[in-house]
């Protein structure tokens, strides 16, 4: 359950940018009161939305979390001296270009529901500074400090230090390398971040396509989670009124020679299941049975939501964390309210899961969706620079306003500047 990130000298992000899910308390409590959760006396949103012109560095901000989430993930397999991939920091300024990315993430625990702290700081080959704290009965504790000569404890760390440290490399995450032994507290850190923390900042067909194959494997094992899936895209209006996945038999792929092991085994992989959906056949007008068709053969849209209502039914589920750039690309604005409004119901979200996602449609921009806390602006200054500015910092904003009319002519900031053009021919 996120809190806050701060992001610092990362792609378009200079200075401190600060992403806040705490609700502003002049923001009338009972407004959307759905919209928010309460824990240890705060008011947490369960999503936040962004608005900005291309290149003003939405995708940045998404970006960043999911460096992050990747540093977290994998950096305990990086090799000695190996670069550290998702060190990009701000070109646009000479001294910037040699300074450390730093992330800082704040969260509750899906499982202690303690308040955590996590901070790396980094360039492109060590790990400058690293450290997590909790906040048992509201008191900062240390659970450990790391820069680069040395890594300090706190006393509620319990668990192995030697083991950790003796195969930890400047450019490993002591957290990532901990995850191999299940420190308290830390392997609950971990998995917040990683198993409960989804990020997805591509938006294609090849992508969706991996997905599907992905959770073809999740439906067979788990009755619940196909149902949800069906009763998704029947709401949808899709004319899906089910779906049914047959896992193939690896015998039954025939190979021509010529073909190496490799690339057998990548096409077995990505053929392992055949999915098929069913749809309602009709003679005058009446309903006489049901049609199949191949996963291919349905729209993009459809290959769409059933890609991304996957994610989201699985974040749903564990409570977690999901961050989507361009979530409405392909799908029709009230099938991108409708997801989410999932986020937003006390009966769909019982775990209070979260959503962050990037977009540029205006018809969202509305104050019977969204509170004012939740409608953020991202905008590129003129040396280049990102900021972030929420519609509840704006005088004068209230329901029954036109919010895609005032955005479209530029009093919220966060749109191109954009003049006629005469082409040569």
């Amino acid at each position: 359950m996120l809190i806050s990130a701060k992001i610092e000298n990362f792609r378009s992000i200079k200075e401190s940018l600060i992403l806040d899910f705490k609700s502003m308390k002049k923001i009338d409590k009972k407004d959307l009161q759905d919209n928010f959760f309460e824990l240890d006396k705060s008011r947490i949103l369960k999503s936040l939305i962004f608005y900005g012109r291309n290149a003003a560095g939405k995708s940045n901000i998404l970006l960043a979390l999911q460096a992050l989430n990747y540093l977290i993930e994998n950096s305990d397999k990086f090799k000695h001296k190996e670069e550290i991939g998702p060190y990009e920091p701000y070109l646009f300024d000479t001294e910037m270009k040699k300074k450390p990315v730093r992330i800082e993430i704040e969260f509750y625990g899906l499982e202690s529901k303690h308040k955590f702290k996590y901070s790396v700081c980094y360039n492109q080959y060590y790990i400058l500074e690293e450290s997590l704290y909790f906040y048992p009965q509201g008191v900062k504790t240390k659970l450990y400090e790391r820069n680069t000569s040395k890594v300090t404890y706190g006393e509620s760390f319990k668990g192995t230090k030697k083991a950790i440290e003796k195969d930890l490399l400047p450019n490993q995450l002591f957290l990532s390398k901990s995850a191999n032994y299940k420190v308290e507290y830390l392997d609950e850190v971990y998995l917040n971040l990683t198993r409960h923390f989804y990020v997805t900042t591509v938006n294609n067909e090849i992508e969706d396509t991996e997905f599907i194959r992905i959770f073809s494997e999740f439906s067979i094992k788990e009755k619940k989670f196909k149902n949800n899936l069906v009763r998704l895209l029947k709401s949808a209006d899709t004319n899906i009124i089910d779906f049914d996945i047959k896992e193939n038999d690896e015998n039954s792929f025939k190979f021509p020679k010529s073909v190496s092991k490799k690339r057998k085994q990548e096409i077995i992989e990505n053929l392992k299941y055949d999915i098929k959906t069913k749809h309602l056949m009709f003679s005058n007008g009446k309903e006489i049975g049901t049609e199949t068709l191949e996963i291919g053969e349905e729209s993009l849209g459809t290959k769409k939501l059933l890609s991304i209502g996957g994610r989201i039914i699985d974040t749903l589920d564990d409570g977690g964390i999901i961050i989507i750039d361009e979530l409405d690309k392909g799908l029709h604005p009230l099938l991108t309210r409708m997801l989410i409004k999932l986020f937003h119901s006390k009966k769909n979200n019982p775990k209070n899961a979260q959503l962050i996602f990037a977009t540029h449609d205006g018809t969202l921009m509305d104050l019977d969706l969204f509170r004012r806390d939740q409608i953020c602006f991202v905008e590129k200054e003129y040396e280049g620079n990102s900021t972030i500015t929420k519609l509840s910092e704006y005088r004068g904003v209230r329901k029954g306003i036109p919010l895609e009319k005032w955005y479209l002519s530029g009093r919220f900031k966060g749109i191109p500047v954009i003049n006629d053009v005469e082409l040569e021919f």
